[in-house]
């Protein structure tokens, strides 16, 4: 094998198409994903929901890959580039000129207008909804009438210049590129900070959806940050209500399928293929492949990459990541020590969601513990509840091993389910002896 490794890569080959290379078992959500957008009528905003790290952007990827093909005029834009913004339409009208209209020199004059009146409004503040009057400042009743006239007669012709003008943008930008209908993604806005998604939904409601524009928004964020975000902006608002008044059609990503080219979970076909993808493998395992010795150790924690820490490409992407270091720096080899990659699985997911158990690991004594407790979650009589309602009954002087891994075993509604996912590493002999060794690779991982 050569020395040099892919590390951080996306694992999908450039001269792959995403229905070719499907790992997840995505392929049929991202069908349904398109035949709405298909069939929806714009103007219409669509939420992708979906949990950092869910697959959203390489979902994105896949869609877009078929949208062209079916003749759709395409955007993906990334919110994330345009963070110190305070509004971010500007670059997406922008971005939508830069990727299909620069190469038109008789497209520059209906870019410069809509870009130059919806800058003019931004600044001005005609689509933040404000009067503008200072009421100190006016004398009479009859003064307030007219100024507050003349302000909502100039706020009402700017709104109606930029519904024309950005009719006439998108016209324009159809026309010239042969496509009926265009679909822009968004991408990264629930990494942004709280104001910015709001302005960008704002900007979404009060004028993105003006109606006989043939464009469907599709909004791809985690939902629970957004909606923080709104509960940042306005503390007495529901976000949930404000989001469902702009998304009219709210999409959500699956986890990983029962993984159709092969035996066991897709999350753990997926791991495989990373790991191949960072190795720099370029054919497939074959019969008495080392690779399959490692496929076969990980099968005994499959139902591990259907849940809740592994049921997730970013947290795949990111232990393997932590594998193919180790194996970087000699201290670990996957292929000649097949039977601990399930072990070291196990304590990296250890460290990284349950820290203080990770650190109470010190002796012999809190292995064999962390052991014992792995094989009681098999057992009904050694339940969560029976224990800790074993432990209420004994004094209060009475000592237990590890109280943090009891505690963790008994208190934690996380903790319990992620030891019975790895409840066949109960069976290695000297565990023990194993979960020890292998925590010293890791004390080189951060």
């Amino acid at each position: 094998m050569p020395d040099t490794y892919r590390i951080c890569e996306h694992l999908l080959p450039k001269d792959k198409s995403y229905g070719d290379f499907d790992t997840l078992g995505f392929n049929t959500a991202r069908g349904v994903f398109i035949g709405v957008i298909k069939a929806v009528t714009p103007p219409l905003t669509v939420g992708l929901y979906g949990s950092w790290g869910s697959g959203k952007s390489t979902m994105i990827r896949g869609i877009v890959e078929q949208l062209q093909k079916d003749n759709y005029l395409t955007l993906v834009f990334d919110a994330w580039k345009y963070r110190h913004e305070k509004n971010l339409i500007l670059p997406l009208l922008c971005a939508l000129q830069r990727e299909h209209l620069s190469r038109f020199e008789d497209s520059k004059d209906s870019v410069q207008k809509v870009v130059t009146s919806v800058a003019f409004a931004t600044l001005a503040g005609f689509l933040k909804h404000k009067t503008g009057i200072e009421i100190g400042d006016i004398r009479s009743t009859l003064e307030i009438y007219e100024d507050g006239y003349k302000h909502y007669k100039k706020y009402d012709d700017q709104v109606s210049k930029i519904e024309k003008e950005y009719k006439e943008f998108i016209a324009n930008l159809l026309k010239k590129t042969g496509k009926e209908k265009l679909v822009v993604f968004v991408d990264n806005l629930d990494r942004c900070l709280p104001d910015i998604v709001v302005n960008l939904l704002e900007d979404i409601s009060s004028f993105l959806s003006i109606s006989d524009v043939p464009c469907v928004y599709v909004l791809a964020m985690d939902k629970d940050n957004v909606i923080n975000a709104v509960k940042h902006r306005f503390q007495d608002f529901d976000g949930a209500h404000y989001l469902e008044k702009i998304v009219q059609v709210p999409l959500k990503m699956p986890l990983p399928q029962q993984n159709s080219k092969g035996s066991g979970s897709a999350g753990r076909y997926h791991f495989m293929k990373r790991y191949e993808w960072g190795k720099l493998y370029k054919n497939d395992s074959s019969a008495g492949d080392t690779r399959d010795a490692v496929y076969k150790e990980l099968a005994g924690v499959d139902s591990i990459f259907e849940g809740d820490l592994l049921g997730n490409p970013r947290r795949i992407e990111r232990i393997v990541n932590k594998l193919i270091l180790l194996e970087t720096a000699c201290l670990f080899d996957a292929e000649k020590n097949p039977a601990d990659v399930s072990v070291l699985v196990f304590l990296l997911l250890l460290a990284e969601y349950f820290p203080t158990v990770y650190a109470s690991l010190k002796d012999e004594t809190d292995f064999n513990f962390l052991r014992d407790h792995l094989q009681m979650t098999n057992q009904i009589q050694t339940s969560p509840f029976n224990q800790r309602k074993t432990r209420d009954a004994m004094q209060p002087q009475a000592t237990i091993r590890n109280e943090i891994i009891f505690n963790a075993y008994c208190d934690d509604k996380k903790f319990f389910p992620f030891l019975k996912g790895f409840v066949k590493l109960a069976e290695v002999a000297e565990l023990q002896n194993r979960l020890r060794q292998v925590k010293n690779y890791l004390n080189y991982i951060g």
